[in-house]
């Protein structure tokens, strides 16, 4: 310890012995050991060592890595070296370090493009190759997503399409793919092989004017690097490697390697971190171990450690480097909460640790959403590291407003007048949608959403004049969204002949973008990818033991790399483990687990936690939101000021006279009607809006495909069409359904159809406690169908396949 820096801890006898060692040296840092200020402790002695700042290079992965990097160095050298010595030391990403080289070697001049580019190229290619026979609305929202993550991830891995060879893949597709399992038959899984392969193709061929994505970076880089090999490289965080990396390192470092990482903190598989790259280099560098934990307490670890060693396949693997994984400081054990309200205990374990910095760590981003809800009815301050509730609704009001504006489609303007950016109150928009049921075309031509077109300069001022000042109105992550919106128009625009259509699907299909707010907050909502690096004096965790489902796109992944000599398995296998012991070990002070009754026993551990039962459940998330303000700033910026005005001083119970009038007019439900939601019944039964929570087009191609169907069984059943009548999609879905009758004519002996659409109706208090006669319940049976031992009912049932 130096008088000038007496801040600093000393340094444990474990992190002395390792700055001392001159060997290539792998770093196995278990949780919370200090291993970026280790690695910092070993750039301060080579600088003492007289050994040149040009000549050490510090590599990560992003840039908040980079920055915490460069800033422990710049404390620990105080007193003992210039700033300007520590500026001369390179330290970078992995991506700004080849893209640097790149550059400065005239390798590249092009734009680094994003995952919105591969993703709208994804889309292109499957559409114009009718590759699937799915709603577009479905492709963009669940296949285009998988297909882009499996090519990214190949593609870290050095394997591009030219690398491919479609049959011998086939060949390994045939071992792997087990038809009695799946969905889809071998032949399928083939042909979406070659259509996977072709959208790889043409994404790669699509990139022009030098454009490069950031594998693109670093393939180049492996591939032209002649430059001078650097003496002396540090590497953080090294388990999230992929083989692209590694391989960059193994073709930079000129004298001394030094790796800091921890195999059981390996949870960037999905992105090509690779374990194995971890193991090669065990077998080439000296391995040390941090095991002095300071940030939590001995139970938590305790606790973490056991269940680590107790849930991994290769315990031994990982005993030595756990063996001395403790920590000075005590506190309870950890809790797990086995419950089916999981909402109600965060909020109440939130009320019960105020004044304490509190992290929830949860499993997905659409988990992230439905806390974040909740938080905001309850209203709970937060900062979250992914989007949540109000930056998505920002978004789609956004998206449903300029499609209003730019479409010609009269449904497609009538939900636009519900949208914040509308020069409507809600009352006039209700009164909007009303029309279109009642087809009043007269009504319906009153609305006037303004004027703009798909042009750059109509876009900018119809954001600078309109939704700008709104979603400032509206507060900060508004604001963020708005401004993640317009750059992904502008992305977009830079296509030769854009769209509306396209335009439509690129923003569908377009990476949610991080809006963090509430900066101050003492609750903080993440992933377990993006707790990395943090540390809480209280974490709520909500853990998966449930393996991501194997897809036929999985099986076409590992396909393409066993036919290429990459054996993944290993690779990915226990992530879910490594996810839960990096989310356990980000706690200081407090460790919660909320389960779910069944899965509670998993993570339980004798004397090492503790187990509580309860049986709250969590209500429902939905609310009617009150759009007085909203409404009247609506109305001043779109220059009606009088009808501003009266909006504000009015207390006109309009709302509630409708929902009112609804109730006592209604005599009937349908199956269709009953919503959980309240906000959503209001909205859809009671205002009429028809509207969709997916943005593009296309939303309502699922729907109106099964409205097709059933009509085409009704006929050919009553012996008045064929299935060669009807569209080839149409067709597929008919012989399904009829191949389903001829099965269930082996089960019933004498099957015959009796009817089809029959209309029932019931009492509503025959199925409910209900005590009136006033309500009936409607319905219709799909298919009637009368055996020998008595009746069968069908309902036809159509899906995206």
């Amino acid at each position: 310890m130096t008088a000038s820096n007496p801040k600093l801890p000393e340094p444990t006898d474990e992190q002395k012995a390792i700055i001392k060692t001159d060997e290539d040296t792998i770093v196995v840092a278990n949780p919370g050991t200090g291993k970026t200020y280790t690695l910092a402790l070993k750039v301060i002695k080579l600088l003492e060592n007289h050994v040149e700042p040009d000549e050490i290079l510090c590599i990560t992965f992003t840039d908040k890595a980079r920055k915490e990097m460069y800033d422990e160095i710049l404390k620990m050298s105080k007193g003992k070296f210039d700033v300007s010595v520590i500026l001369k030391i390179k330290i970078h990403t992995f991506h700004s370090f080849a893209r640097r080289y790149l550059a400065e070697a005239g390798l590249i001049s092009g734009n680094i493009i994003g995952n919105n580019f591969l993703r709208f190229s994804i889309l292109e290619s499957f559409v114009s190759n009718q590759a699937l026979n799915y709603p577009k609305s479905y492709i963009i929202s669940d296949v285009v997503p998988e297909v882009e993550n499996a090519i990214r991830y190949i593609k870290n891995f050095g394997v591009t399409p030219d690398k491919i060879d479609l049959d011998a893949a086939a060949v390994e597709i045939e071992k792997l793919h087990n038809e009695k399992t799946s969905t889809f038959t071998m032949n399928e899984v083939k042909a979406f092989l070659a259509y996977f392969v072709e959208a790889y193709k043409h994404y790669e061929d699509s990139k022009t004017g030098g454009d490069v994505d950031f594998n693109d970076i670093v393939i180049m880089f492996n591939d032209k690097f002649r430059g001078v090999k650097i003496p002396y490289v540090l590497v953080d965080e090294m388990q999230d490697m992929n083989a692209n990396q590694a391989e960059m390192v193994k073709k930079i470092v000129g004298k001394k390697l030094f790796l800091v990482g921890d195999a059981k903190q390996a949870i960037f598989g999905f992105q090509g971190g690779s374990i194995k790259n971890f193991q090669a280099f065990t077998q080439t560098c000296k391995a040390m171990y941090l095991s002095e934990n300071w940030r939590s307490t001995q139970e938590i670890l305790h606790y973490s450690k056991n269940y680590f060693l107790g849930s991994t396949n290769h315990p031994d693997n990982y005993k030595p480097e756990l063996e001395n994984f403790s920590s000075s400081k005590h506190g309870q054990i950890p809790i797990i909460f086995s419950t089916a309200g999981r909402l109600s205990k965060i909020l109440s374990l939130i009320e019960e640790n105020q004044g304490k910095n509190i992290g929830i760590i949860t499993r997905t981003n659409r988990r992230i959403i439905e806390i974040s809800k909740f938080l905001d009815i309850n209203n709970k301050k937060y900062v979250a590291t992914a989007a949540q509730a109000t930056s998505l609704d920002a978004r789609y009001g956004i998206i449903t407003f300029i499609k209003g504006l730019l479409s010609d489609d009269t449904k497609d303007k009538v939900s636009a007048t519900f949208s914040h950016f509308a020069p409507y109150s809600i009352k006039e928009a209700s009164d909007f949608s009303i029309a279109l049921k009642k087809k009043d075309k007269a009504k319906i031509a009153k609305i006037n959403l303004g004027i703009t077109d798909l042009t750059r300069e109509s876009l900018e001022s119809l954001f600078s004049e309109k939704i700008y000042p709104l979603c400032t109105a509206k507060g900060a992550e508004w604001f963020a969204t708005a401004v993640a919106v317009k750059h992904q128009i502008d992305e977009y625009l830079t296509f030769p002949t854009p769209t509306l259509e396209e335009l439509l699907d690129f923003l569908s299909i377009a990476e949610e973008v991080e809006v963090e707010r509430n900066k101050k907050s003492e609750i903080t909502l993440s992933t377990i990818h993006k707790a990395k690096g943090r540390e809480f004096d209280v974490v709520i965790a909500e853990p998966s033991k449930k393996e991501h489902p194997y897809s036929y796109i999985d099986t076409i992944v590992s396909a393409i790399f066993r036919s290429l000599g990459i054996d993944i398995q290993d690779e990915i296998t226990e992530e879910t483990i490594r996810g839960s012991f990096v989310a356990f070990t980000r706690a200081k002070q407090k460790l919660y687990i909320l389960t779910d009754f069944n899965v509670a026993g998993n993570y339980h551990i004798e004397n090492l936690s503790e187990v509580k039962v309860d049986d709250i459940t969590d209500p429902s998330t939905s609310s009617v939101l009150d759009y007085r303000l909203t409404e009247a700033y609506s109305l001043f910026l779109a220059k009606r000021f009088p009808a501003a005005k009266k909006l504000l001083e009015s207390e006109d119970p309009w709302i509630l006279e409708r929902i009112i009038s609804y109730f006592q007019n209604i005599d009937h439900f349908s199956w269709s009607s009953v919503k959980t939601k309240p906000d959503e019944f209001i909205m859809r039964s009671i205002f009429g809006v028809q509207y969709t929570r997916r943005i593009g087009i296309g939303s309502s191609e699922g729907a109106n495909f099964g409205s097709q169907v059933h009509l085409a069984m009704e006929r050919i059943l009553l012996n008045k069409a064929k299935p060669e009548d009807f569209p080839e999609d149409v067709e597929k879905a008919i012989k399904n359904a009829l191949s389903t009758l001829e099965d269930l004519k082996k089960k019933f002996p004498g099957l015959k159809v009796v009817d089809t659409e029959v209309e029932v109706e019931i009492p509503l208090k025959s199925m409910v406690k209900y005590k009136h006669d006033d309500l009936i319940f409607e319905g219709k049976i799909d298919t009637l169908l009368k055996h020998d031992s008595g009746y069968l009912l069908v309902d036809w049932k159509t899906d995206k396949k």
